[in-house]
């Protein structure tokens, strides 16, 4: 068990493609960091939020505005990513048993890339990395249906709600993944696992889909019926 389990969501802004080097090798900066620290108990024990300075396109784009909530007037008072990402380092703390999560490889990718593009060194302690994503169907069993799932499908099969007025916060997304983690990490998936095993595989028996699972993950498995269907 590691001492600390660390998740992590990051908010990008487009990079212009006027700006033609910088476009074509990042074509996305940083400018917020979100993250959740678990305890070996995996008890949400601290949170970390900043807004970090673009410096490649020092105007937030109106989409990412909408879609984040996220202002040109507010990132143009923050730090810059490499002070950010000190910050950032020091509160994960100097523990070497410590694991980094996200959903998905995309913020590994755009942080290992844009620390490599503006000469920032790659934090020490961020180096154990796991894609989520990519273990989440493996670890509930349903890799034949899908290889990849969208986060907001995945709370379903816990009935963790989804609040779509915070989606894009990445502090938000970090506390919804962290909700996701957690039942992972202590076993308590398996029993969910066992639903879905029931679901796909009973041609026969009275049971209904809401004698077996409940809830939301009853509906999501109906609708997973009718598609197949």
């Amino acid at each position: 068990m590691y001492d600390y389990h660390i998740i992590l969501d990051f908010e990008m802004n487009p990079i212009s493609k006027e700006n033609v080097q910088a476009f074509n090798i990042l074509k996305n900066e940083i400018i917020e960091i979100g993250a959740v620290k678990l305890n070996s108990n995996l008890e949400i024990v601290d949170r970390f939020n900043c807004l970090v300075k673009p410096e490649l396109n020092y105007q937030v784009t109106p989409y990412i505005t909408r879609l984040t909530g996220i202002e040109s007037s507010s990132t143009m008072k923050a730090k810059i990513l490499e002070i950010a990402l000190h910050e950032l380092s020091l509160w994960i703390g100097e523990s070497s048993n410590i694991r980094i999560y996200s959903w998905s490889n995309n913020d590994l990718e755009q942080l290992r890339t844009e620390c490599d593009y503006k000469g920032i060194t790659f934090p020490i302690n961020m180096r154990k990395w796991r894609d989520f994503q990519k273990v989440f169907p493996r670890m509930m069993n349903i890799t034949r249906e899908r290889k990849q799932i969208a986060l907001k499908e995945a709370l379903k099969y816990f009935d963790i709600k989804f609040d779509n007025t915070k989606v894009h916060n990445a502090l938000y997304d970090a506390e919804i993944t962290a909700e996701l983690l957690i039942p992972i990490l202590n076993g308590e998936y398996k029993s969910q696992v066992e639903c879905v095993y029931s679901f796909t595989h009973s041609a026969e028996g009275g049971n209904t889909l809401g004698d077996m699972c409940g809830g939301v993950l009853a509906e999501l498995l109906k609708q997973m019926q009718l598609e197949i269907a």
